[in-house]
């Protein structure tokens, strides 16, 4: 005779189980973030101040939307990423509309990666890269890559992927992109915290194909 799952049983798999869901549709807080980085909407409510939240109405006159639709599409993804912290969001009581609210959105520590730095730089271009259709195109490839070997974006593409953008304009111009971008970001981080280069007038990266100076 099966025994009667306890009450912490009970919450243990109904927990594992909400995470489960999560994971199942991770991929939408990914792509839902593509999209507001590539609208600017990090800008718009960069530009703003985390002290003037706006909603999503807002939002949308400041992005040029024609779209008659926007605003509504805009808030579901505004309050996905709020959900996940990405965000701040309060809800307050609609004036015009007994019984409605809407929701206002602002930046938080999190989000400021998301617009570009004084340095006009954002982690912007990396997610792009991630996500970019030659990249998505070779994870395709993982499960039989590890079942017959090999690397899964060489199996689909016949090359490496620093050889592929070589060949490719426009996936170059991405991964160079994503790639300035994100060390700028990565080294700023380590001057902060690494003392070692206080009297170096001049560094030149020699390491990588798109040659730097600092």
């Amino acid at each position: 005779m099966a025994s009667i799952p306890s009450e912490k049983q009970e919450l243990e798999d109904e927990e594992s189980f909400s995470y489960a869901v999560q994971l199942s549709n991770s991929i939408v807080l990914s792509m839902a973030l593509q999209s507001a980085i590539e609208l600017g909407v990090f800008e718009v409510l960069q530009k703003a101040g985390r002290d003037t939240p706006l909603s999503s109405d807002e939002i949308a006159s400041r992005l040029s939307c024609t779209n008659p639709d926007a605003p509504k599409m805009l808030d579901r993804i505004l309050a996905l990423l709020a959900s996940h912290s990405v965000l701040n969001c309060s809800v307050h009581p609609d004036q015009h509309n007994l019984g409605s609210f809407h929701r206002l959105y602002a930046m938080t520590s999190v989000a400021k990666f998301f617009a570009p730095n004084s340095d006009g730089v954002s982690l912007g271009p990396l997610i792009a890269l991630h996500q970019d259709k030659i990249y998505l195109q070779s994870w395709s490839q993982l499960k039989d890559a590890i079942r017959e070997g090999g690397i899964p974006f060489n199996r689909v593409y016949g090359t490496n992927d620093f050889e592929y953008a070589s060949i490719d304009s426009r996936f170059n111009q991405v991964f160079n992109t994503a790639m300035i971008n994100h060390t700028t970001i990565v080294m700023n981080k380590v001057l902060q915290s690494y003392k070692g280069f206080e009297d170096v007038k001049r560094l030149v990266d020699v390491g990588w194909r798109s040659w730097c100076q600092r």
